[in-house]
Formats: structure tokens, sequence, C-alpha cells
């Protein structure tokens, strides 16, 4: 499990710095698909900065075995779960979630991983704080 933890940690860190990356160069580009889409989507950046540095901060603490990352790893955690339900009513509320273009398929995806994965990481740190505590 740590090796998936890790992976997933990495791959968070990495993801959000490429989508982003594709955005600001607009190879993903991001039009107004509903009134005030691309305004609550350029909202984003900052949000996802903070999910990108706890979640390479627990990759780190992770890695050397340090008991921080427990911590970070349960920010993570919450954060992505934050972030998958609050785009996840959004996109039931404005009915993009039913537009099933290619972009929001893969809004879709990000959704589900958030979801998914922010809920692992809540697990599995957890599991990881009990036992530092335990062992102490």
């Amino acid at each position: 499990m740590k090796a998936l933890a890790l992976g997933l940690t990495g791959f968070t860190t990495l993801g959000i710095g490429v989508y982003w990356s594709l955005v600001f160069t607009r190879v993903f580009p991001v039009t107004d698909l509903v009134p005030g889409y691309r305004t609550w989507f350029m909202s984003f950046p900052l949000a996802d900065g903070w999910i990108a540095v706890i979640s390479l901060l627990a990759f780190v603490f992770l890695l050397q075995n340090n008991d921080k990352a427990a911590l970070f790893g349960l920010l993570t955690g919450s954060s992505l779960i934050f972030l998958g339900l609050y785009a996840l009513l959004y996109g039931v509320n404005t009915g993009l979630l039913f537009n099933l273009t290619t972009d929001e398929i893969i809004e879709i995806g990000i959704k589900v991983y958030c979801l998914t994965v922010g809920s692992f990481f809540i697990v599995y740190f957890w599991n990881l704080a009990k036992q530092m505590l335990a062992t102490g």
C-alpha cells in the first residue's frame, strides 16, 4: 500500500502541474460552456496549487518514513474530496456533467479521481497515523 500511496501522491502533484500548464498554454482552452464558467474555472489554480504542494510533501515525507507524511496525506485527501464534491455539484447544477464532450469526460475523470484517491488517502494516512501513535 505504501507504494500505491507514493505513486498516487506523486501522480497528483505532477498531474496538477501538467493540467494547469496545458490550460495556461491554451492546449486545453477554457471557454464559457455556461455563463460564468471560465471565471469559475480560473478560480482554481491557487487551490490546486495547494493540493500539489501538500501532495508533494506527503510524497517526500512518506518516502523518508517521516511521521509528517500522515498529516500531509490527510490534508491531501481532504482537499481532493472537497474539490471533487464541489466540482461534481457544480456539474450537476449547471448540467455540464451530462454534456459528454471530450473535455467534460476528462473533467468527470478528474472528479472521480479526486473522490476515489482522496478517500484512499484518508484511509491510508489515517491508518499510518494510528500506527505511528501506537508505536510512539
